[in-house]
C-alpha cells in the first residue's frame, strides 16, 4: 500500500496551466496508416481473423470483411448496407476475373498495383465493377502511353463502355497531337462523325497550317486517292468542312480553291475568307470563330529595343517567354521593326508597336506604328500617330488603343491619341494636365491608370486616371516612390507597379500595389 502511494505521488500531474491555449495538444502520425496496412497484410499472410470468403470464378479468396467495406462503395454497400451478404460466410462475386480480384485485394492490403499489358484490361473492368476510382485512374494512366492508331478504337470503346471521361480525354489528346498522320489511316474514317467534328473544332488541334485541317476533313469523307487527285463533288460540302477556319488559310491557296469551285455554299465561304485577307487594315475588327488561332498557349512577347552592348543598329528580334519553362525563346516572326522606347499593346490577339524611336545616335521620335498578326506571321504598317511619341505609355481600353504622352526629344508631351482598329485611324482625346514621359499604364474596370515617369529631369510619383466615358483625367494620390521606365500590370482586379529606376537608388526591383 505504501508503494502504491509513493508511485502515485511520483506520477502526480503538474498543475493545470491558466492559459486556455495550453490545455491540450493534438498529435498526428504520418506513419500510422502505412503501419496499419502492414498489420492487416500480416494478418492476411498469417491467415488470421478472416471472416469472409469471396468466390470468384469458382475459386475461393479469404479476406477481412471490415477492410473490404472500408475500401470501396461496392463492398461497403454489400457488407454494411443491410444486404444479405452481411450474414453470409461465402459471397459470390460476378463480372470480375479471379486474377483481377487478386490484383485488387493486393492493392487494398498494400496500396500497390502492378499493371501490364496482359492484365490492365481485366483489372480496369474489375475496378469499374467494384467502383474503385484510384485503380481506374491508374489503369487509364497506364494505357495512355500504349495508345496507337491500331488500338485506339478499342480503347475508345472501353472508355465509352465504362464512362471513363479521363481516358477519353487522353485518347482525344493523342489524335489532336498526331492529327495529320492519323487522318490518313483507315481508323480515322471509322471514328463517329460527331467525334471527328469535335476534334476538328478544337483549338488544341496541332497542325502547321489550316490547309491540313481542310485536307483532313476531306479525307474523312473521301478516299485518299480521290482527295489527292482533287476530284471531289463539293457542290454540297461535307459536314466536316464546317470546322475549317478558311480565313486562316493563305490567300493564294484560297484563291486557287475559289477559282475551281462551282457556285455553291462552299465557294461563298471561301469568298468571305478572301475578303478578310483583302481588308488587311480592318482585320482586327473582323475577328470571329473563323479567325481564331488553333492554340491555347499564352505567353509574353518582346520586340526590338536597344542592344545591351554598344551597337549602331537597334534590335529586330522577336522573342516570347514560355511561362511553363521560364525561358525566353526566339519565334519565327518576320523581322520586327527596328524600334526602341515604343509602346506595345495587344488587342484581339494582334500585337501593336506604337511610336518609339529608331536612332541609336541622338534618338529620333517616331509616329509610325505596326501590327503583328500571329495567324499569318506578318507585320502590317497601320496608320501613323498624328505626332511623334517616344517613351510613351500605351493601353487598351475596350476596343481602342490609347497612346499617352511621352516626348518627341524636343518637348515633353501631354497629348493623348486613341486608335480605332475599325477605321484604322487616330484621334486626339483629352490631354493630360501636365507633361510626362517614361511613365507606365494599365487598365482596370474600364478605366486607364498611369503612374510616375519623368518631367524634364525630375522623377515623379504621380497617379492619374482616365475615364473614357467622360473623356476626362483625374489626379489621384501619389505613390510611395519616385520612379520611371517601370512597368504596370493588372492581375485579379488589382493594379501593380513593377521595378523601374530613379536618380536616388538606380534600378528598382520593388513591386507596389496602388489603392484605387
Amino acid at each position: 500500500m505504501a508503494e502504491e502511494q509513493e508511485f502515485a505521488q511520483l506520477c502526480k500531474l503538474p498543475a493545470q496551466p491558466s492559459h486556455p491555449h495550453c490545455v491540450s495538444n493534438t498529435y498526428r502520425s504520418a506513419q500510422h496508416s502505412q503501419a496499419l496496412l502492414r498489420g492487416l497484410l500480416a494478418l492476411r499472410n498469417s491467415g488470421i481473423l478472416f471472416d469472409v470468403v469471396l468466390v470468384v470464378e469458382g475459386r475461393h479468396i479469404e479476406a477481412h470483411r471490415i477492410l473490404l467495406a472500408a475500401s470501396c462503395d461496392y463492398f461497403r454497400g454489400m457488407f454494411a448496407g443491410g444486404l444479405k451478404e452481411m450474414e453470409q460466410e461465402e459471397v459470390l462475386i460476378h463480372g470480375v476475373s479471379y486474377n483481377a480480384m487478386c490484383q485488387i485485394l493486393h492493392f487494398i492490403y498494400t496500396s500497390e498495383l502492378e499493371l501490364s499489358l496482359s492484365n490492365v484490361q481485366e483489372t480496369l473492368v474489375a475496378a469499374c465493377q467494384l467502383q474503385i476510382p484510384e485503380i481506374i485512374h491508374f489503369c487509364c494512366d497506364f494505357l495512355t502511353p500504349w495508345v496507337d492508331e491500331d488500338n485506339i478504337l478499342d480503347v475508345y470503346r472501353l472508355a465509352e463502355l465504362f464512362d471513363l471521361s479521363h481516358l477519353t480525354e487522353q485518347l482525344d489528346a493523342y489524335i489532336l497531337k498526331n492529327f495529320v498522320a492519323f487522318s490518313r489511316t483507315d481508323k480515322y474514317r471509322q471514328l463517329p462523325l460527331e467525334k471527328v467534328y469535335a476534334l476538328l473544332s478544337s483549338n488544341r488541334l496541332e497542325v502547321s497550317c489550316e490547309t491540313e485541317v481542310y485536307e483532313g476533313a476531306l479525307l474523312y469523307h473521301y478516299p485518299p486517292e480521290q482527295v489527292q487527285a482533287d476530284r471531289l463533288p463539293l457542290h454540297e460540302p461535307p459536314k466536316l468542312l464546317e470546322t475549317v477556319r478558311f480565313a486562316l488559310m493563305e490567300a493564294e491557296v484560297l484563291q486557287r480553291l475559289h477559282d475551281k469551285l462551282d457556285p455553291s455554299p462552299l465557294r461563298d465561304t471561301v469568298a468571305e475568307a478572301l475578303m478578310y485577307h483583302r481588308n488587311e487594315s480592318l482585320q482586327p475588327s473582323l475577328q470571329g470563330p473563323q479567325t481564331e488561332l488553333r492554340s491555347d498557349f499564352q505567353c509574353v512577347v518582346g520586340f526590338g529595343g536597344i542592344h545591351s552592348t554598344p551597337s549602331t543598329v537597334l534590335s529586330d528580334q522577336a522573342k516570347y517567354l514560355n511561362p511553363l519553362l521560364g525561358e525566353w525563346k526566339h519565334f519565327t516572326a518576320s523581322l520586327a521593326p527596328r524600334m526602341s522606347n515604343q509602346g506595345i499593346a495587344v488587342l484581339n490577339n494582334f500585337v501593336y508597336l506604337i511610336g518609339g524611336d529608331n536612332n541609336v545616335q541622338g534618338f529620333r521620335a517616331e509616329s509610325r506604328c505596326w501590327r503583328y498578326d500571329p495567324r499569318h506571321n506578318r507585320w502590317f504598317q497601320i496608320q501613323s500617330l498624328q505626332q511623334e511619341h517616344a517613351d510613351l505609355c500605351v493601353c487598351v481600353v475596350g476596343k481602342y488603343i490609347y497612346a499617352v504622352a511621352g516626348r518627341d526629344y524636343h518637348n515633353d508631351l501631354t497629348t493623348v491619341e486613341r486608335y480605332d482598329p475599325a477605321t484604322n485611324s487616330w484621334a486626339y482625346v483629352a490631354p493630360l494636365k501636365r507633361e510626362v514621359y517614361a511613365h507606365a499604364g494599365a487598365t482596370l474596370d474600364g478605366k486607364m491608370y498611369i503612374t510616375c515617369g519623368r518631367r524634364g529631369e525630375d522623377y515623379l510619383k504621380e497617379t492619374h486616371c482616365y475615364d473614357p466615358g467622360s473623356d476626362t483625367w483625374h489626379t489621384l494620390a501619389d505613390g510611395p516612390v519616385r520612379r520611371a521606365w517601370h512597368g504596370m500590370a493588372t492581375l485579379l482586379d488589382k493594379l501593380y507597379v513593377v521595378g523601374g529606376s530613379n536618380n536616388d537608388a538606380g534600378y528598382r526591383r520593388d513591386v507596389h500595389q496602388p489603392h484605387m
